[in-house]
């Protein structure tokens, strides 16, 4: 695909335009997280650019006061990680069952997304993301409700 050349109203036009548009890239999972899922369709990138952000909420962070209670996503560009370091959003003993994300740094149990130097899109560029759900066989609360961002940088 061709990107259009100019004239615009300034050299970082496209990149001003792109900033106010929404977002393309946000799965939702809805109800309990009881499963591992792999190769989740989040779309197809609509320009080129980077990746600049992978951040993750969840509704219920679940409550295991006993065992490792956690969720963890991994975000590919056709089937290659972008990540260095995964978000993960996970129970800490003693918590309840709340809102958390990793969007927002100083929560408990959340680790934010650190990018890759393999974090670069084309226009067409599949992307999608595997999320890892450990946990025993009965959690006291499970995990609810995902949502899955992508951030963009255009080019």
């Amino acid at each position: 695909m061709k990107q259009k050349q100019g004239p615009y109203p300034s050299p970082s036009a496209m990149r001003q335009w792109a900033a106010n548009e929404a977002s393309p890239m946000m799965a939702l999972e809805s109800g309990e997280l009881t499963t591992d899922v792999r190769g989740v369709p989040l779309g197809a990138a609509n320009f080129g650019g980077k990746i600049q952000d992978v951040w993750l909420s969840v509704e219920e962070s679940g409550k295991d006061d006993t065992n490792t209670l956690s969720l963890t996503v991994d975000v590919k560009i056709n089937g290659t990680t972008c990540l260095t370091t995964a978000p993960v959003i996970a129970h800490v003993s003693g918590e309840a069952s709340t809102n958390k994300t990793t969007k927002v740094s100083g929560d408990t149990g959340v680790t934010q997304a650190t990018m890759s130097s393999a974090n670069s899109v084309s226009p067409g560029d599949m992307i999608t993301y595997d999320m890892t759900l450990t946990r025993t066989a009965s959690p006291t609360t499970e995990m609810r409700n995902l949502a899955v961002a992508v951030d963009f940088e255009p080019t």
